[in-house]
C-alpha cells in the first residue's frame, strides 16, 4: 500500500507537506501540490477514508433505511438515490430491514448514526417509524423523511399526496362510466394505507356512490391477497358486481388482473382494475396488461432527497424542507368504459 512517506520521498517535500495536500487542510504552495498531487496519482495512492473520517468527522456517506429494499417498488426510488448521489460528493450505503418489526430497523439506524454516515434518508411509512425519527431527532443527527412526517416536530420530509391521488382514480374512473367502483385496501398499519382509503370514502361521497361495506376489503398478508379478494368480487351477481376494482398498489392490482382473467373474464372489457405506484417492475413475472395507475414521481423524489440532504449536510440549507409531491393518473390498458346495458 502507498504511504504519506513514500509519497513524501519522491516529491521530495516532508510528510506534513503531503498530509496538507491530500487533505486540503491547509494552504499550500501550487507548484508543491501540483507535484504531490502528480506523484500519488502515478504511485496509486488510495485515500484511507476511515481514517480521514476520524479527522474529519465526517464520512461522506449518507445512509438510506427502508422496508424490503427488494421490493419491486423501490425499482425507481433506487435509481433516484444514485442518480442523485452521483451530482454530490457523497456515497450512498442503503440497508434493508426485512418484514414490519422495528427492531431491524432500529439497529441499522442507530448502527449508521454512529458515525458510520453524515445522515440518514428513512423511508417511513410504518407507525413505527415516528419513534425511530424521534430518536434521530433528538440526537440532533441530520435525516431526511419520504412518506412520514411527526406531529408537533419540525422535519425534513417528501410526502406524496396520496389522499388526493386516490380521490382522483375514483373521479376517472367515474368519468369513464363506473358506478360500482370497489376498493382493496391495505391494513391500517402504515400513514399512507389511511391517507389512500380516506380518498376513496371521501371521493366516493361527494359522487354520491353506494357505498356497501363489501366494497372495502383488507389484504391480510400481502399483495398476492389480491387474487382471493378479486375472486370474491367477481362471486357477486352481476347487477351487484363491481365494474371496477381500485387497488391499493400495483402489486395487488397484478393479482387481481390475474385472477380475472384466470377465471375468464377480460380485462378491461369486463373489469376495470386500477393501481397505485406506476411501478416499472411488477412482482413475480407478471405478464398481463399494461395497469393503469396512479403514478408518484418515485425517481424525483429518490433524486431530491439526497441532492437536500447533502446541501443540508454541506451548511448549504438551514431551513427545514417540507414538500408534497401530487401524482397524476397513468393510462394504460386495464380500464375501459363501462359497457352500456
Amino acid at each position: 500500500m502507498v504511504t504519506i512517506k513514500e509519497i513524501a520521498r519522491q516529491s521530495g517535500v516532508s510528510s506534513a507537506t503531503v498530509s496538507r495536500v491530500l487533505t486540503n487542510s491547509r494552504p499550500v504552495q501550487p507548484e508543491l501540490r501540483e507535484r504531490v498531487t502528480e506523484v500519488a496519482r502515478q504511485l496509486g495512492y488510495v485515500p484511507n477514508t476511515a481514517a480521514r473520517a476520524l479527522v474529519k468527522r465526517r464520512t461522506n456517506a449518507i445512509g438510506v433505511v427502508v422496508n424490503n429494499l427488494h421490493d419491486p417498488f423501490f425499482y425507481d426510488l433506487i435509481r433516484g438515490f444514485e442518480a442523485g448521489a452521483m451530482q454530490t460528493d457523497f456515497n450512498v450505503v442503503f440497508c434493508s430491514a426485512m418484514g414490519r418489526e422495528i427492531q431491524q430497523k432500529q439497529r441499522y439506524v442507530r448502527y449508521l448514526s454512529n458515525g458510520v454516515v453524515d445522515g440518514i434518508i428513512l423511508y417511513g411509512s410504518y407507525d413505527f417509524d415516528e419513534a425511530l425519527a424521534r430518536e434521530l431527532h433528538a440526537a440532533k443527527f441530520p435525516f431526511f423523511l419520504i412518506e412520514s412526517s411527526i406531529d408537533g416536530v419540525k422535519t425534513n420530509n417528501f410526502l406524496i399526496d396520496n389522499e388526493g391521488g386516490v380521490y382522483s382514480a375514483v373521479h376517472y374512473l367515474y368519468n369513464r362510466g363506473h358506478r360500482r367502483i370497489a376498493y382493496i385496501a391495505e391494513k391500517l398499519a402504515k400513514r399512507i394505507c389511511a391517507e389512500r382509503l380516506k380518498g376513496y370514502y371521501r371521493a366516493m361521497q361527494e359522487l354520491g356512490l353506494d357505498l356497501p361495506e363489501k366494497q372495502v376489503r383488507y389484504i391480510e398478508e400481502d399483495y398476492r391477497d389480491g387474487y382471493s379478494i378479486m375472486e370474491h368480487f367477481l362471486s357477486y351477481p352481476p347487477e351487484q358486481r363491481p365494474t371496477a376494482v381500485l387497488c391499493y398498489d400495483d402489486a395487488v392490482a397484478s393479482y387481481a388482473v390475474r385472477c380475472a382473467m384466470d377465471k375468464g373474464f377480460c380485462v378491461p372489457g369486463d373489469i376495470s382494475v386500477m393501481g397505485f405506484d406506476n411501478q416499472t417492475v411488477l412482482p413475480d413475472g407478471y405478464q398481463g396488461p399494461a395497469i393503469t395507475s396512479v403514478a408518484q414521481p418515485l425517481y424525483e423524489i429518490g433524486f431530491d432527497s439526497i441532492l437536500s440532504l447533502s446541501q443540508i449536510l454541506r451548511g448549504e440549507r438551514k431551513e427545514t424542507i417540507t414538500k408534497l409531491y401530487q401524482t397524476h393518473i397513468a393510462e394504460k390498458e386495464t380500464v375501459a368504459d363501462r359497457k352500456k346495458g
